[in-house]
């Protein structure tokens, strides 16, 4: 399984070391299971750095694709006359962070200098066709077919799960 817990974890540090500090974070629904794993990675990190969790503005989205359009009314709460009341925008995954972008650029914010976005799964063939390209931490799809190729292959007995490592690919929307 992809390591979750530590991608989003090591993502949120990097963001702190930039010295963002006013997030708005978009989760995963809470009926998924990378959805609560990553917002306590988040959670983690933010209070590991001693910053308070109250400074974190959380939304958990509702399941169903059909929710992915909440994005724009939440964002539309959160920007006011080209500003926004949030340095970062962290989402659940790159379909939220997909449709962010539109709504902020529409609204004429400029992504990384007012506001910064940090995306999840690096979806294949789509980062950098962001603009700009966005940073995001990429699921691990070709070691993951790996290691359960190789536990056929080798004829593993185990049958315990093997986290994977989740790496952060930065571009230019931080």
């Amino acid at each position: 399984m992809p390591d979750d817990y530590h991608g989003q974890y090591f993502a949120i540090k990097h963001v702190i070391e930039k010295g963002y500090r006013h997030p708005l974070c978009f989760y995963l629904p809470e009926d998924t299971v990378a959805g609560p794993i990553r917002r306590k990675a988040v959670e983690d990190a933010w209070q590991d750095a001693g910053l308070p969790l109250s400074s974190l503005r959380q939304y958990t989205m509702l399941f169903g694709d059909e929710h992915y359009r909440d994005v724009i009314g939440l964002l539309q709460q959160h920007c006011r006359q080209q500003k926004a009341d949030f340095d970062i925008l962290i989402c659940g995954n790159d379909r939220i962070a997909f449709l962010a972008y539109q709504v902020l650029l529409s609204m004429g914010l400029r992504i990384p200098e007012q506001v910064a976005v940090l995306g999840y799964d690096n979806m294949i063939g789509t980062g950098e066709l962001f603009y700009p390209p966005l940073t995001t931490v990429q699921l691990p799809h070709y070691d993951l077919g790996k290691e359960a190729t190789l536990h056929i292959i080798q004829e593993r007995n185990h049958n315990k799960t093997v986290q994977v490592p989740c790496q952060l690919i930065e571009r230019e929307s931080l």
